[in-house]
């Protein structure tokens, strides 16, 4: 007997109940956690890019993939028959009650075992090699489902910052097929492979940046460039960490005493923390020390990061792939004040995004009208004074 809502009820034991939430990550009281299994479905990023790759071959070298099916499957079937053999040799063997070496009929299945095993497995390693071959050609189409991946995964931490802000993976996945379709043609694989990803990327801005609130689109491009670098592994989770916190993990009386009377306790600390945590500016303290007066105009600008950043401009531009992010970090550390318009110079200087991610962009009636289907409707956000109703009435 259990009891449910102070009532006893009798129950089967092999009763068993299954609840679905489509919320990630569920949250249950410890005493409903030790009563329950928590079986999460929820797709790795790695998994997603497995799945997105094979899309991705499957509209660009569609012989290819049905040939890797067609890999797969022999494999799958010569392993299986290379254990009915075994099992068969080993019945035969358990089964014998007489000398083994005088059962012809024993040594004839034996032989013909030996020899069927050496045909199998000699498909098994022409197979292997064919799917090694088919595995190099698909890798070059891998960066394509990289960055879908990293841009899925984007989108869906942007609910973190509003709960309103939900995309589904059918969504996104009506978008990567699309930007496929957008994306121009090219007889490289890896041209074409390039202007699927910058496709792709542009489109998936677009969408989702017609659904975020103002305040929170600089925040999501912000987003998706971190990982796209983090992904290609020039930044680390780390600068990101960096990035965000500074030196607030710091206390100013367990750091070395401030040496400079025009700076506040905050930046010092940031500055600590960045000479600590990056190499490329692990001499920062003994480079200010040694041009004080040039650090300190740069720190007293009004505009920092439109100056030229002392003792370190030239290390910056040579630093092509990271020094963007690298400038970012010092401005961030020292003039937190300007860090979003820094933050627009970074992207604008990256060369996986650029000015146009930057840019306002302003979605008409009409485009999104062009990107609408019966079966999804279009919900207007208006501020106040807003009336979409015209235009809406026009089309």
């Amino acid at each position: 007997l259990i009891s449910v809502s102070d009532k006893v009820m009798d129950y089967d034991p092999n009763f068993r109940l299954y609840f679905i939430s489509r919320l990630p990550n569920p949250s249950f009281s410890p005493e409903l956690q030790a009563k329950t299994t928590l079986i999460d479905f929820t797709v790795t990023q790695k998994g997603l890019e497995e799945q997105l790759l094979g899309k991705v071959i499957g509209k660009e070298q569609k012989a290819l993939e049905e040939q890797l099916t067609q890999v797969l499957e022999e494999v799958n079937a010569n392993t299986k028959s290379l254990m009915q053999l075994d099992a068969s040799l080993l019945e035969r063997l358990t089964s014998n009650s007489g000398d083994l070496l005088e059962d012809d009929q024993l040594v004839s299945v034996l032989a013909g075992t030996k020899a069927k095993a050496a045909e199998v497995n000699a498909k098994l390693v022409a197979a292997d090699e064919a799917r090694s071959s088919i595995a190099e050609k698909r890798e070059q189409f891998r960066p394509a489902a990289t960055r879908g991946s990293v841009l899925y995964f984007s989108i869906v931490e942007m609910s973190l910052v509003n709960v309103m802000y939900q995309t589904s993976l059918d969504q996104f996945l009506e978008l990567f097929m699309g930007s496929m379709d957008k994306a121009d043609k090219a007889t490289l694989a890896s041209k074409r492979v390039s202007n699927i990803v910058e496709t792709m990327t542009y489109m998936t801005y677009r969408y989702t940046n017609r659904g975020l609130y103002e305040s929170d689109k600089l925040t999501f491009v912000m987003l998706v460039t971190m990982k796209v670098l983090i992904a290609a592994e020039r930044l680390r989770s780390s600068d990101l960490t960096l990035f965000l916190r500074g030196g607030a993990a710091l206390d100013i009386t367990s750091v070395r005493r401030k040496p400079f009377q025009w700076m506040s306790n905050e930046v010092w600390l940031n500055i600590m923390q960045l000479s600590q945590s990056s190499e490329f500016y692990a001499n920062l303290v003994h480079d200010m020390t040694a041009n004080e007066s040039t650090w300190k105009r740069w720190y007293e600008n009004n505009e920092p990061e439109q100056m030229a950043i002392p003792d370190y401009e030239e290390k910056l531009s040579d630093q092509s792939d990271v020094g963007p992010f690298l400038k970012l970090l010092l401005v961030r550390c020292m003039r937190v004040d300007r860090s979003i318009l820094m933050c627009k110079e970074f992207l604008r200087n990256t060369k996986e995004m650029g000015p146009e991610y930057v840019e306002p962009v302003t979605d008409t009636i009409e485009s999104v009208y062009d990107g609408m289907v019966p079966e999804v409707p279009v919900i207007f956000l208006l501020s106040r004074g807003a009336d979409p109703t015209d235009s809406i009435e026009t089309l």
